[in-house]
């Protein structure tokens, strides 16, 4: 069964009528932007901070969590299951919170951070960082090297092989993930944390944050200045440079779209242009050390840290959109000349791609195509082969600006048809069945296998890289042909969104 999304030509007339109206009826608008501190002392140091939706969480030193419900207006501390140093926290896609610190603590909330359990991740060295915002993924790093991966359901502990403290983590979502450290330390965590890539050190001083937004393209941050990126997925790193930037400090690196904020010793860097350019926001007169950063959307953002480890501190970056007061010219009210299918614009149920300019790779970001599901999120498909167990061909992809799609969160790859095609992984011999929202079932034999998929199964099966390990779940084991009927698991899903 095949499943093609459709264009609404029509449609492009109305919309033409309104976007002209409009036009003439609105006024033009300019952004400012402008700081405010919105805490200052409810607790000693804050060395973690995280948001979903008005609420924001904070965390810091001898074990206090801040937590604010009104955008950071006002800030409470609630009750803490350690009195240890919290150094991070993260938030899950189901809104789940997590924090980590010193001595193999960690705690989780299912309530906005209302209320906090303690849990056991199983090490007992000080946790650094934790990245739990995939489903069904996530990184926690640490002393010594400690890293530990999440995966089907559980936290493992992994074997990255070095002794440097390893101080963040950015996890992919893919099964894969970047880690820094101690000394100039890199690593790629690939498979859900089963297989490791040391890249070595980059330079001398000690790495604090990472952020990568595709597999080639990556900034790293850290001591004395440290500020550098990648093009060729960590093999090389050249310096930024940033008018304002010294030997300062920097802590973390956050991205949100083409928005990306680096917190740091007296200093926050912002880009709004995808890293192309940077602003340094000084912030010596305060004495203000950032040590951490949370982007909600393109208006907000917050930066959380101390003044000389005495007062907590936490400052809001917002941009506004003022009217200008001035009627718009004729030129501004004409016809904006595009249509659905044709434009930048799409919509739930839609396959997107960005247009690609001049000669591209197939690894160009431009290349990768998305589905727009109806949950407001992109979903990638991983490559062709999971793309031609749903759709027939590529007729119905409509290229989309960058901000257009910088604006729709990442969610979940996109996996196999249910029902489709038996797979693999690289590294092990299993034969999977695939069930529906990516569930593997392991087919126990070769005659089982044939009873299900005809004389020529051994013709039917896909390999999928490790790397991809992390998208599925796995459910029981079929012991033979009664326990999964193929067709009937096809027909499971009526549409692409019915999978996620």
């Amino acid at each position: 069964m095949t499943y093609k999304t459709y264009r609404t030509y029509p449609l492009r007339f109305v919309l033409r009528g309104l976007l002209a109206l409009l036009a003439l009826l609105a006024l033009p608008t300019h952004a400012s932007t402008t700081w405010s501190v919105q805490d200052h002392g409810t607790m000693q140091s804050l060395r973690g901070i995280v948001g979903s939706d008005t609420v924001l969480i904070a965390v810091g030193n001898s074990g206090n969590i801040m937590r604010s419900t009104d955008d950071g207006e006002t800030w409470a501390l609630v009750s803490s299951p350690s009195t240890v140093w919290w150094h991070d926290v993260s938030v899950a896609a189901n809104g789940d919170l997590y924090a980590v610190g010193d001595s193999g603590t960690y705690a989780t909330s299912d309530n906005d951070g209302a209320t906090w359990s303690p849990a056991s991740l199983g090490a007992s060295n000080t946790f650094y960082d934790i990245d739990r915002t995939s489903s069904s993924t996530g990184y926690v790093v640490g002393a010594g090297g400690t890293a530990i991966y999440y995966a089907n359901g559980s936290w493992h502990i992994g074997a990255p092989n070095v002794t440097e403290t390893l101080y963040a983590v950015q996890d992919n979502g893919d099964g894969t993930a970047w880690i820094v450290g101690g000394a100039g330390r890199l690593l790629k965590a690939s498979s859900n944390g089963i297989s490791w890539t040391n890249f070595g050190r980059i330079g001398s001083d000690n790495l604090w944050g990472v952020y990568f937004e595709s597999a080639s393209t990556g900034w790293i941050v850290g001591e004395n200045g440290t500020f550098k990126k990648t093009s060729d997925g960590g093999v090389g790193w050249v310096d930024v440079d940033v008018t304002g930037l010294g030997i300062q400090h920097l802590y973390d690196i956050k991205a949100l779209g083409n928005r990306l904020v680096v917190a740091g010793d007296k200093i926050v860097l912002i880009s709004e242009d995808g890293g192309d350019t940077w602003t340094a926001h000084d912030f010596v007169d305060e004495n203000i050390t950032f040590f951490a950063a949370y982007l909600r959307d393109a208006q907000d953002l917050w930066v959380a840290g101390t003044d000389y480890d005495v007062y907590s501190s936490v400052y809001n970056y917002e941009v506004i959109e003022e009217v200008v007061e001035e009627e718009p010219s004729a030129a501004e009210s004409v016809d904006p000349g595009f249509s659905l299918g044709e434009s930048a614009e799409a919509e739930p149920g839609n396959l997107v791609k960005l247009a690609c300019v001049g000669e591209t790779d197939v690894n160009n970001p431009c290349r990768a195509v998305y589905y727009y599901a109806t949950d407001g999120k992109r979903h990638a498909f991983p490559n062709e082969k999971v793309f031609f167990t749903w759709f027939d061909d590529f007729d119905d992809v409509i290229e989309v600006s960058a901000d257009f799609l910088s604006d729709l969160s990442l969610g979940g790859n996109v996996t196999y048809h249910p029902g489709t095609r038996m797979v693999k992984f690289q590294s092990v011999r299993t034969v999977y069945a695939v069930e529906a929202k990516g569930v593997l079932r392991a087919i126990s034999s070769e005659a089982v296998a044939s009873e299900l998929y005809g004389i020529d199964w051994n013709q039917q099966i896909d390999d999928i890289s490790d790397a991809f390990y992390g998208n599925y779940d796995f459910g029981e084991m079929i012991d033979s042909a009664d326990d999964y009927d193929k067709d009937e698991v096809e027909d499971s899903v009526d549409s692409l969104d019915d999978n996620f």
